[in-house]
């Protein structure tokens, strides 16, 4: 179902949020972009969690974005802030930026760094006032007895740990 939306107005956007995102990143945009669909959130929650929870947006590189068909994309930057995000995890995906890293937490724990990491630099750049809190995602890695160290960036927005 969704919102429906001027699918040009939301592929102008999302163009113009890659052109940020090689700004901030170093990813290159890629050759396909990923389809966005706006979704009521209850619908993307039935989608990931197993009960009710607080995902509003996901990547999948099988589908793309989905994103909460609440947030105003077009006048919102923090809203927008959300679909960088997003974005961030396909041209990571597309890049294969976490592929050599030895656990899925720990690309799991890089790849969201990263991501929030941009978003909070894309709104500092559009001078907005709200920021999003980080976890420190490696903590949750020494959970699962993987090595906790903290990733660092390579050059074209490539992630190791040191």
């Amino acid at each position: 179902m969704g919102v429906p939306t001027d699918k040009t107005w939301l592929s102008e956007l999302v163009v113009q949020l890659y052109v940020a995102l090689q700004g901030i990143t170093g990813y290159p945009a890629p050759a396909v972009l990923p389809e966005v669909r706006q979704l009521p959130r209850e619908e993307i929650q039935r989608m990931v969690c197993v009960g009710p929870c607080q995902i509003r947006a996901f990547y999948h590189p099988d589908f793309g974005v989905v994103i909460d068909e609440a947030y105003n994309l077009k006048s919102n930057t923090y809203h927008q802030s959300i679909l960088l995000h997003e974005l961030v995890h396909h041209a990571q995906h597309v890049a294969g930026a976490y592929d050599h890293l030895a656990s899925v937490c720990q690309a799991r724990s890089a790849s969201e760094s990263e991501a929030y990491e941009a978003q909070n630099q894309f709104l500092s750049d559009q001078r907005a006032s709200e920021r999003i809190p980080t976890l420190r995602w490696a903590s949750l890695c020494a959970q699962e007895g993987a090595p906790v160290d903290r990733p660092t960036r390579r050059p074209a927005g490539r992630i190791t740990t040191e």
